[in-house]
């Protein structure tokens, strides 16, 4: 009788193994952690099988054998073991140690089959009585070491999982262990080994963890670390609805653990929604499907949109303050239109005005002859002041001086023409062409802004103008022999002077000193207009 129980066990171990097997094939991911549990499994069912036909060995030879095919179970349980439960708690055994893992396992079992010829693995090996040897008691204790190993690692892991399937599976190890012990101690005298037939009730008590508690039907595992690095909170729901993981930003949201039922997260989440103001956490609900269709648990994506409308409300802060910046310049910009054009404008009517007043008062001419010169310079005192006017309204509706698309000459020939209290001379070298069209606004402006400050500032009687096209740019030379100065301020009109200038890619120097006039240095680089224009958007960009 006792050998049909015997047996009997053995069938239950080996079938319960199977079933799991079977689960694992068709139902569980393809993964390391079903992979380790697989093997466990069938390292088991290796054990067990020869036990089925050890009461048919007539002699020491094939019971030696049966020993040898179940002892390839007994050998690498341990390892499996513990590679399986580090696997499952979401951390990873170096691989220099499972290396020298199954390095000792090789070596025991290398042991076992050549223990004829040291005898250090059974002391004694007949067919009616077995002594075990030192090599065999060693390798036990390696083997209860990673078994223990792998409990511990379970255990600790219980706060962070479904505590059911967990104890469970430690039960499922304790089991065997405790038998084993006893048998091996001597404690309990049976006549056969306790630990495979105990496999029936740790292999019942997997299938328990494996169907009751669904406790491998999410991976866990192998996504632990990818949820856990991601800011939004997810919580898996097994296909029985209940919470399987909950990575910590969904913890702190909802105050929910693993084991959780379906009811228990709506009321957790219908909390979360009052708690939370103006929508500021978003709940996405996904379902879990397997290759037939069939539902297999749900997933809950929880995203905090306090930082988008954040970001949000900062790019608007950053678009007006950009909108902002760029009415700025375009009104320092329009600014610096106006007072180029109104002081070179009242500069030059007022230097006419001065020698209207100087001929009058020197009444050296005839009557006539003097009325007609004074009638000259309000005539262009008249023109000058129209000319202003226009260059005011094109400054103020954003267009550019009239003379930007005609040659560069034409611009410095007219304002040297327009001066009357000093003398202006302009000197062109090389060739003017519409190759340099492009620059002719900015040479007028800077040569106008320096005409204006000559006529204000300088007290000069001469103003040299050289003007050089050299192909690849332009320079322009600016001298006059007024009373100069000891050091050189850039207010509005020689900063305006820098900025065209730089706007262009050119350089600009300004040199001055006590009694020798002042000089302007300008190099302008000739570029297509599309050029330019291109620089202009990357710089805005």
């Amino acid at each position: 009788m006792t050998e049909i129980l015997l047996h009997l066990s053995y069938l239950a171990a080996i079938g319960f193994c199977c079933c799991t097997l079977g689960w694992l094939w068709l139902q569980a991911d393809k993964n390391p952690v079903t992979r380790a549990l697989a093997v466990c499994q069938i390292l088991i069912i290796i054990w067990c099988l020869p036990q089925l036909f050890l009461v048919f060995s007539g002699s020491r030879e094939m019971k030696y054998v049966l020993y040898g095919i179940s002892y390839v179970g007994i050998s690498f349980i341990g390892p499996a073991w513990l590679q399986f439960s580090f696997l499952y708690c979401g951390r990873r055994i170096p691989s220099r140690i499972r290396l020298a893992l199954a390095g000792l396992s090789l070596f025991d079992y290398a042991m076992f089959w050549t223990n004829g010829l040291h005898h250090l693995f059974y002391l004694q090996f007949d067919l009616e009585k077995v002594v075990y040897g030192p090599v065999f008691y060693f390798h036990m204790v390696c083997t209860y070491i990673c078994v223990v190993t792998g409990m511990a690692a379970l255990f600790l892991s219980l706060g962070r999982k479904k505590a059911a399937p967990m104890a469970v599976m430690i039960l499922a190890a304790a089991i065997p262990l405790g038998f084993n012990l006893l048998y091996l101690s001597g404690t309990v005298k049976t006549g056969f080994d306790l630990t495979p037939p105990v496999f029936a009730l740790s292999g019942f008590l997997l299938l328990v963890a494996v169907f009751r508690y669904d406790f491998l039907d999410v991976n866990v595992a192998a996504s632990r670390r990818i949820f856990e690095s991601m800011a939004e909170g997810v919580v898996i729901l097994s296909r029985r609805g209940t919470v399987a993981y909950c990575n910590h930003p969904a913890a702190a949201w909802l105050k929910t653990k693993p084991g959780d039922g379906y009811e228990v997260l709506q009321e957790k989440i219908e909390l979360m929604k009052k708690a939370s103001p103006g929508d500021r956490i978003q709940l996405k609900q996904y379902t879990l499907h397997d290759r037939k269709g069939t539902k297999t648990g749900w997933i809950f994506l929880l995203t905090d949109m306090g930082e988008y409308y954040e970001r949000l409300r900062q790019s608007r802060e950053l678009a007006v303050s950009e909108q902002r910046l760029a009415i700025e310049q375009e009104r320092n910009r329009i600014a610096q239109e106006v007072h180029d054009t109104t002081g070179h404008t009242l500069t030059m009517i007022n230097s006419l005005l001065k020698l209207i007043r100087i001929r009058r008062q020197a009444g050296e001419r005839q009557e006539g002859e003097e009325d007609r010169e004074t009638e000259e310079y309000l005539r262009q005192a008249q023109e000058l002041a129209a000319g202003g006017i226009r260059e005011l309204r094109w400054s103020i509706s954003h267009l550019r001086q009239g003379s930007a698309c005609g040659l560069v000459t034409e611009g410095v020939y007219q304002l040297a023409a327009g001066v009357r209290e000093l003398e202006v001379e302009v000197e062109i070298q090389g060739e003017d062409g519409p190759q340099y069209s492009h620059l002719s606004s900015v040479v007028y402006r800077c040569l106008r802004e320096a005409l204006t400050n000559c006529l204000k500032y300088a007290h000069a009687a001469h103003m040299d103008v050289i003007v050089k096209f050299a192909g690849d740019s332009i320079s322009v030379y600016i001298f006059d022999n007024g009373q100069g100065c000891s050091s050189i301020k850039e207010s509005h009109g020689l900063a305006g002077i820098r900025r065209r200038v730089q706007e262009t890619g050119g350089q600009v120097r300004f040199l001055s000193a006590e009694g020798e006039g002042f000089q302007i240095f300008i190099r302008l680089p000739v570029r297509e207009l599309s050029e330019l224009c291109s620089e202009k958007e990357g710089n805005k960009i």
